[in-house]
């Protein structure tokens, strides 16, 4: 009875989304379609599971991490930055690559959001690195790669989805994720140095001297102190995931005024920006509580589990699966969405095998976000070709060598677990 109650409400969902429904609104109506046609539930649970889904203090982060990143992106802040970390590292080969994708990363602690990451960094770093040897194809692609670090290093809204969803610590994942965040950067500035160097390219560097570098670094200051704030509060036990997030919504806040780059004008664009991404987001959330409720009700996660366990002889079998399994879901859906549907299906059967659920938790998320980069439907490449102003073939091209990359970080990921579980162990979680 399970598979029968699995086949209706799976092919009623995929035949919505193919035909171009809004996943949110795909995922509820499958579950109308089962509860219609089985009777399992009352209908009145809809309305209740949606309410109370939404209904979770941990959810206020997203809005509130939100704000801070289109704060920062309206209020000049990533315009210090980029010049700070642009003195810093200016020597390096390919420096402007490297500048960008440091600065993603720094942003990306500072948010969480891939398409703010590849806006706010974007706008800056690409007429520089056209103005030092970089194509536009190349450069729209090293951007659209440096924004995937933005749901993946702490605070990350998938982060944040996953672990509420599979009753994870919030701060845990973060910790978890930190490293191979910070790997994946790094991954990605050796690529771009190779790349670089191959083309064989001489570029003028422009010199700085000491005391413009120190005036570079106090103009950055306030920016730079902001994920020391965050994340520094987060892992001392001094406030929740929550709380930081309101805090740096006011940090962030904060600044832009005392930096007078924050006016009333560019205030309320970054509140509707923050309005329509969150609404989209905690509407997924709540729609995927009722999701859950129904395959909880039909025994539908164990039944699968019980048929899929027996085909898989170990736990290698069951990564390898997993990471093709989800990297071509990343190409077609939405993150928070695939975590929503997939997570509650796939991941207990992982743990069902013996692998720890956080570092199953952190290769799910992260082979997940590379589908912020894998076309046909990647994010950060339909925003990379608009800030770019380029066309979408043209990023793909370009970010086909860091998906290469992303791609050998996740097996790295899968198959030494203490890349994403050392930091938590090391801490207490």
């Amino acid at each position: 009875m399970s598979m029968t109650y699995a086949l209706i409400i799976f092919s009623v969902l995929f035949l919505l989304i193919l035909i171009g429904i809004p996943i949110a609104y795909s995922i509820e109506l499958s579950v109308i379609v089962l509860l219609l046609v089985t009777r399992l539930k009352p209908m009145i649970i809809i309305p209740q599971k949606l309410e109370i889904g939404m209904d979770t203090f941990v959810y206020l982060a997203i809005p509130m991490f939100t704000f801070a990143g289109y704060l920062m992106e309206q209020g000049g802040l990533s315009d210090r930055l980029v010049d700070c970390v642009e003195k810093l590292f200016g020597w390096f080969p390919g420096s402007m690559g490297t500048i960008t994708i440091i600065c993603c990363l720094f942003f990306a602690a500072l948010t969480g959001s891939g398409p703010a990451t590849v806006a706010a960094i974007g706008a800056i770093m690409i007429p520089s690195m056209l103005n030092n040897g970089y194509t536009k194809q190349e450069a729209s692609g090293l951007l659209a790669a440096g924004g995937a670090l933005g749901p993946i290093v702490p605070p990350s809204i998938a982060m944040i989805v996953y672990a509420t969803t599979m009753g994870l610590s919030v701060p845990g994942m973060f910790m978890a994720a930190l490293v191979p965040g910070i790997i994946l950067g790094i991954l990605f500035i050796i690529t771009n140095t190779i790349l670089f160097l191959r083309k064989g390219i001489k570029t003028e560097r422009e010199h700085f001297t000491l005391k413009e570098l120190g005036r570079s670094i106090w103009r950055a200051l306030g920016v730079i102190f902001l994920p020391v704030l965050v994340l520094g509060g987060i892992y001392g036990g001094i406030f929740t995931p929550t709380e930081a997030a309101t805090i740096a919504s006011v940090y962030a806040l904060i600044l832009g005024l005392v930096y007078r780059q924050l006016t009333l004008e560019k205030l309320i664009d970054a509140m509707k920006k923050t309005v329509t991404t969150s609404a989209m987001v905690i509407f997924i959330v709540g729609v995927s509580n009722i999701f859950g409720t129904v395959l909880a009700a039909a025994n539908i996660p164990r039944t699968i589990a019980h048929s899929i366990i027996p085909l898989l002889h170990n736990r290698s079998v069951y990564m390898i699966i997993l990471i093709i399994l989800l990297m071509l879901v990343g190409c077609i859906m939405e993150t928070v969405s695939s975590i929503v549907i997939l997570a509650p299906i796939l991941v207990p059967i992982g743990t069902a095998m013996g692998i720890d659920p956080m570092h199953l938790a952190i290769v799910f998320s992260v082979t997940l976000i590379v589908g912020f980069i894998t076309p046909p439907f990647g994010l950060n490449l339909f925003t990379s070709a608009a800030t770019a102003n380029v066309s979408f073939s043209e990023v793909v091209k370009g970010v086909v060598p860091y998906l290469a990359t992303a791609i050998i970080a996740v097996f790295l990921f899968a198959f030494i677990p203490q890349i994403s579980l050392a930091l938590p162990s090391l801490l207490g979680y």
